[in-house]
């Protein structure tokens, strides 16, 4: 078999995947990008082919209007369908070809990934109105982003985020997370997740918070009912399951946007994934007493030293300074 047809056969593979992940409904979308993710780490060759599939998707995506029209007429002539399937071919994709029906209109608008390093902190308005939904990603955060015509979804990997949400009923928003899904119209509400608990804070308006359920049908990617929160309301979810919602202040869970991390009651294990996101050398513990101590405050992003003394004053800890520049927690 020739190199060339072995690139096809990748690229139509890709291209399988890139549609999956695309139009598909939740669960299946986030299955799909998971599997090409995976696949692309696999070879230099099949991030070549990921290229490539993305690079036609998004020629498909140039074509859009013309191709609906042609979905929205009767189905009766041949001709129509014929121009279809050709789109399909010209696009190297036989997977697509059998997509390129029903499922058309429900390829994204518009997608886009962000990160953030240690200490940076990123703004982003999202193409989605006028104004657009304004996003705020803390430091060492990520999130994949995908605005479809009937939906809008934010898929949160890590880190800290804040959605000030353009109202739009016809398009509701969501947010994945490990642990739960987020949906709202339009509101202003932020997310931690440091790996431990998932909190949800909302600044305005109402979010609905549906855990995912592992327990139906053996699907983590299942969702159960919705929990709402109000306004001033937060909440935590740890090991998918919901804390009661407790009155405070929301924004202070995007305190980082101005300087400070506020933290309510919560593990120093926690605490440090959190304060480390905003330091170039990491405060660390190995010892299990001093993960599990709680700590309830607010503290200034760049005031490290600070930080530091503060600690031995409120809890029964040692603080050490290492070889390598980063400090080291130790319990008395």
């Amino acid at each position: 078999m020739s190199r060339a047809v072995v690139a096809e056969k990748l690229i139509e593979h890709a291209l399988d995947l890139v549609v999956k992940s695309e139009v598909e409904p939740e669960p299946a979308a986030g299955r799909a990008l998971a599997r090409l993710r995976q696949w692309i780490c696999e070879s230099p060759d099949h991030a070549a082919a990921a290229d490539e599939a993305r690079r036609r998707w998004q020629m498909l995506g140039g074509l859009s209007d013309g191709l609906r029209e042609h979905f929205e007429e009767p189905v009766a002539a041949p001709g129509r369908r014929n121009l279809l399937l050709s789109a399909a071919a010209v696009l190297g994709g036989a997977a697509l070809a059998g997509r390129l029906g029903w499922q058309y209109w429900q390829a994204p608008v518009f997608t886009a990934a962000y990160r953030t390093q240690p200490l940076q902190l990123l703004d982003v308005t999202l193409p989605d109105a006028q104004p657009g939904t304004q996003l705020a990603l803390g430091a060492d955060s990520a999130i994949d982003v995908r605005l479809h015509r009937q939906r809008r979804i934010v898929r949160l990997d890590g880190g800290e985020l804040r959605c000030d949400v353009a109202h739009d009923p016809a398009r509701p928003f969501q947010v994945l997370t490990r642990d739960a899904r987020i949906e709202v119209l339009g509101t202003v509400f932020s997310l931690r997740d440091r790996g431990g608990a998932l909190t949800v804070g909302v600044e305005r308006g109402r979010v609905q918070v549906a855990l995912r359920d592992a327990a139906v049908d053996g699907d983590a990617d299942r969702f159960g009912p919705p929990i709402v929160l109000g306004a001033g309301e937060l909440m935590d979810i740890r090991n998918g399951i919901a804390q009661p919602p407790r009155p405070g202040d929301a924004a202070a869970l995007a305190g980082w946007r101005d300087g400070w991390l506020s933290f309510q009651d919560t593990p120093l294990r926690e605490m440090l994934a959190s304060v480390n996101a905003y330091r170039a050398s990491p405060i660390v513990s190995t010892d299990s007493r001093v993960n599990a101590m709680r700590l309830t405050g607010r503290f200034p992003v760049r005031d490290a030293a600070g930080l530091l003394a503060a600690l031995p004053q409120v809890l029964p800890v040692t603080v050490r300074l290492r070889m390598d520049g980063g400090v080291e927690l130790a319990a008395h």
